[in-house]
């Protein structure tokens, strides 16, 4: 396997740019046999189609030309949903819901009003997915499959669980709640497919370098937080207008940018940075629950190695420069408690920023290794650990292109296969 080769910011740009229009002659559309469609959600800090940034690199092929657009040539029908780049799983999942149903972000009343923000966001005037809980010509559900990347995959998990379970304090909070906290909906998923999720959230988030991690998001917050206050927002949009940071596109560019909120957003439990801790992680476990009539894919990787000489773990040559400043600690995790979470030395095995462990499956979730011959619904089906892989290559930065088409290929070829 080709790995990817180390180069400036601006080459990935253009290799972005050059790849996107010509990668695809090669590929004639091909039969499926699975009609539902697809729907990807990315991970922290991502973006989907509707980012002006998307057109120029996409999250989704980043360097080596769009993967959504390669797979709708084989014939998928495929979409890429564009949710809050730092928000929690929560809010993204109610984000995610509008998108899908081009209706207005309704975050909760009683989390709302929990966590201080505004319970409405901005609203979609047309449906990312038009055939989302709508009815073939049978009068059976047109189901979707959903493919989350990082913290993409809890998101998907959590709006699945929601769809079918509903939320109870949101529906006892006011009469006017929305359709997604009702529940009854669980039909609507066909399959849920995880790229190396914190399912159980990242050790790096909880370590005592994770002021790295916290620096990194705050300068994330506050860039964006600039450039969604300018006409530059189309290009790349942070969506965090219910706390007040931005605006909602429709009403301008007044949103209240100041160092104080980005400080309470930083500090709040609802942001993708307390879901990422330990503690976090389990807290959003014991809500979501799994749904029976739902195949579930979790897909994982490593890319660290053992010095044959110390047995201590490093980082592999080929990972993305980025992770050498989490990766190395990861490794250097000792058994300990982690916010009175229980760990162990399997924790240092990582993707660059996510443990391969907490990747596999969530604590407490029916789970078994892949088993090409018996694909159960309602657990877990662990894929193989894919060795040499980190975890910005799963949106192909820098990555060989042919492998990554191969790899997403193998994903959708998977589920279309299985049985209605």
């Amino acid at each position: 396997m080709i790995k990817k080769n180390i180069a400036v910011f601006l080459c990935a740009v253009i290799c972005a740019f050059s790849f996107s229009t010509s990668v695809f002659a090669e590929n004639s559309e091909t039969e499926i046999g699975n009609e539902y469609p697809f729907v990807f959600v990315h991970g922290l800090m991502g973006w989907g189609e509707a980012q002006g940034v998307d057109k120029m690199m996409p999250y989704w092929g980043t360097t080596g030309g769009s993967i959504p657009k390669y797979l709708e040539k084989q014939g998928y029908d495929v979409y890429t949903a564009s949710v809050g780049g730092a928000s929690s799983a929560w809010d993204r999942a109610c984000e995610l819901y509008a998108q899908l149903t081009g209706t207005t972000v309704d975050y909760g009343a009683a989390h709302s009003e929990k966590y201080g923000h505004s319970r409405f966001g901005r609203t979609y005037k047309e449906p990312l997915c038009p055939t989302f809980g709508k009815t073939d010509e049978n009068g059976e559900i047109i189901k979707i499959n959903l493919v989350g990347h990082s913290m993409g995959g809890v998101t998907v998990r959590l709006l699945a669980s929601l769809l079918e379970y509903g939320a109870p304090e949101e529906t006892a909070a006011c009469s006017d709640t929305s359709e997604l906290f009702k529940g009854g909906k669980g039909d609507y998923i066909f399959s849920i497919s995880t790229l190396s999720a914190p399912h159980n959230g990242s050790v790096a988030a909880d370590k005592e370098n994770n002021a790295i991690i916290r620096m990194f998001v705050y300068c994330f917050y506050y860039l964006w937080g600039i450039i969604d206050n300018t006409p530059l927002r189309p290009f790349w949009d942070i969506q965090f207008e219910q706390f007040g940071l931005t605006d909602c596109p429709e009403d301008g560019f007044e949103g209240n940018f100041d160092t104080e909120l980005i400080n309470e957003m930083m500090n709040s439990q609802d942001s993708a940075y307390y879901d990422l801790t330990l503690k976090g992680a389990a807290e959003a476990n014991e809500r979501i629950k799994i749904l029976d009539n739902v195949y579930y894919f979790s897909y994982s990787s490593e890319c660290v190695f053992e010095d044959p000489i110390t047995g201590k773990l490093y980082p592999e040559p080929t990972m993305n420069p980025l992770f050498f400043l989490t990766s190395p600690g990861i490794c250097e995790f000792d058994k300990d408690e982690q916010m009175g979470i229980p760990t162990d030395e399997s924790w240092q095995i990582n993707d660059g920023i996510v443990s391969t462990v907490s990747a596999l499956y969530p604590d407490g979730e029916p789970h078994k290794d892949f088993d090409e011959k018996n694909i159960e619904k309602g657990v877990w089906n662990v894929m193989p650990v894919i060795e040499s892989m980190d975890h910005t290559d799963y949106m192909g930065v820098f990555y060989n292109p042919i492998e990554l088409r191969k790899f997403y290929s193998g994903v959708c070829e998977l589920v279309c296969s299985l049985p209605k």
